[in-house]
């Protein structure tokens, strides 16, 4: 019997049919996907794939970044005072301390006078205990005494030998060990007699008296307490002679001595009144160095008065000796003087002007303090006066730059200065060429904020090529 033909539609499963060996076939297993199409790239998204990849590229590594701003900084050229000064520290001191001390040893038995007592000059400051010395007295006077009474026996002795001799009834060996004896007497009497003066000196010794008038600024000894005298005189009391005059000892750099002369003004400040200038005068500059750490520092001595006692002995003081002063001068920034042009600035600048900040540059040479001559355009000026001897102040050249205005708008323009005077902040202006006015704008300062610049380098300070000098030293070193 012939077996039936069957037809499996594709959408439907095979059902299990036998081989021709008998054996039951597997089922036939359609293929499936999740739900996701298989993706072709065209020729097209390829292209387009390495086109974004290259402008990349070209953007990150590439590409030259846009130069950042350039941030100028101004100051304008006013009118006011300059003062060149040599700033120290020194310490507040009486015009005379004097340290009051015992010569003999005791115990204190009383005090008479405590800190910040005032005293008179002979004023009973302590007593120490006066017993042994009292004791002492008296044994001297008996044995003065007895040396008197030995005195006497001796001169009668010799006039008895003196009269037997000429009667010839001793010996001249005789009358001689009389006389000698007698001598022997007189100075006995007179050691006693010094002792006695000795041990009455020492009991004044126990009365402690004051040598000058003043303020008590130290106390060290209290009662029933035992002073030992030795090689080292034990010091009782510091008494301060009068403080309504003080003194400041104040240690001067050996790098600023040559600028300090006697009868320069000072100004100080101690910290016990913030905001509050005091005013002295040089009286003294000690020639004896002082070396610390390697540090040569010479002591200038300041007076000042002080009549309302706000100054204390032991004070700090921050003191400006003031070399030189200038009162009602057209002044500019000592930063300006300094100033070295960046190249985004140079492009901004006329020819002549870029290729003269260009040669200077390149030789890392400046003007020497006190050359007055006119080296159009030079980058950086030289550095400020410094003087070379107190009171004494040198002219220096430098070149600014100015920002002026013109009818195509504003423009920098390089200008020719000769200063004179200058601290810390301000050098004074002799001659300016094309001339300065009051209320000009000067450079003192240019950069641009780029991410690559040195965390290490301030912006506000420019360095001068070839190495730069300063100005004196005025109000700090």
């Amino acid at each position: 019997m012939a077996e039936p033909n069957v037809t499996i539609s594709p959408e439907t499963p095979q059902t299990p049919s036998a081989r021709k060996d008998g054996k039951q076939a597997p089922p036939a297993i359609k293929p499936m996907t999740l739900g996701r199409k298989k993706l072709k790239l065209g020729p097209w998204l390829i292209g387009l794939v390495i086109a974004v990849l290259g402008v990349a590229f070209w953007y990150f590594f590439i590409r030259t970044p846009a130069a950042p701003p350039l941030i100028i900084r101004y100051a304008a050229v006013d009118t006011g005072s300059i003062t060149r000064s040599v700033t120290a520290t020194g310490t507040l001191q009486a015009t005379t301390t004097v340290s009051v001390g015992s010569q003999v040893s005791g115990l204190v038995k009383k005090i008479y006078v405590d800190f910040n007592s005032k005293v008179k000059v002979g004023q009973l400051l302590a007593v120490l205990d006066t017993a042994p010395y009292v004791a002492s007295v008296t044994q001297a006077v008996a044995t003065v005494t007895k040396a008197r009474s030995d005195l006497m026996l001796a001169t009668a002795n010799e006039a008895r030998e003196r009269e037997l001799l000429e009667q010839h009834l001793v010996s001249q060996s005789d009358y001689d060990a009389s006389i000698n004896a007698l001598k022997d007497a007189r100075a006995t009497l007179s050691v006693d007699s010094a002792e006695y003066a000795q041990a009455r000196v020492n009991l004044g010794y126990c009365y402690i008296h004051s040598p000058v008038s003043g303020v008590v600024q130290a106390r060290d000894v209290d009662s029933g307490q035992t002073v030992a005298a030795g090689l080292n005189v034990t010091v009782l009391y510091v008494i301060a002679q009068d403080l309504t005059k003080m003194q400041v000892a104040a240690a001067v750099d050996e790098a600023d001595i040559g600028q300090v002369a006697i009868e320069e003004p000072v100004k100080f400040t101690v910290e016990a009144y913030p905001g509050q200038e005091f005013d002295g005068v040089v009286w003294q500059v000690r020639i004896n160095p002082v070396t610390t750490s390697n540090v040569v520092t010479y002591t200038v001595i300041i007076n000042t008065p002080n009549p309302d006692g706000k100054l204390l002995p032991g004070m700090t003081a921050t003191v400006n000796i003031i070399n030189a002063s200038r009162t009602n001068v057209m002044r500019i920034p000592v930063s300006a003087t300094r100033f070295t042009p960046p190249d985004q600035l140079l492009a901004q600048l006329p020819q002549t002007v870029r290729d003269s900040v260009r040669t200077h540059r390149g030789q890392g040479t400046h003007r020497a303090p006190g050359d007055t001559s006119h080296h159009g355009g030079m980058g950086g000026g030289a550095s400020s006066s410094t003087g070379t001897g107190a009171g004494e102040v040198q002219s220096s050249s430098a070149t600014v730059y100015v920002q002026t205005t013109t009818p195509k708008g504003p423009e920098i323009q390089a200008v020719h200065v000769v200063t004179g005077l200058s601290d810390a902040n301000y050098a004074e202006i002799l001659h300016s060429n094309p001339p300065l006015h009051a209320g000009d704008s000067v450079i003192v300062a240019a950069f641009s904020m780029s991410p690559t610049t040195s965390t290490s380098s301030s912006p506000l300070s420019t360095p001068r090529p070839g190495g730069g000098g300063g100005g004196s030293r005025g109000g700090g070193r």
